[in-house]
């Protein structure tokens, strides 16, 4: 009784380690039979991203001057005084080298 249910045992293990190396057989002959397929999926995915690239360029330049001259112009405005302060110093270095030179 005892030999019999080890004999099912490992039976039935033989017959695990065989469904699973045939299901893997299997499995790596439909991947390399789909393969090529798959391979096509992505090259029709690519041709379709290119193709709608120029919108996305568009898009992207409508986007960077709806959102980006705002921000642009914000950033001047806040450093228009700074810039105005280094012009004047320097300016006025400018007429105080003329007037000792002179």
């Amino acid at each position: 009784m005892f030999i019999a249910s080890v004999l099912g045992a490992v039976g039935l293990l033989a017959g695990l380690i065989v469904m699973s190396a045939l299901a893997g057989v299997v499995s790596l002959v439909f991947w390399v039979v789909l393969l090529p397929f798959r391979l096509l999926g992505f090259v029709f995915r690519g041709l379709a991203f290119l193709l709608f690239l120029p919108f996305l360029l568009l898009l992207g330049g409508g986007l960077m001057f709806l959102v980006g001259l705002p921000i642009l112009l914000t950033v001047l405005v806040a450093a228009a005084p700074a810039v105005l302060f280094v012009l004047a110093i320097v300016w006025l270095a400018k007429k105080t080298l003329r007037r000792a030179a002179a």
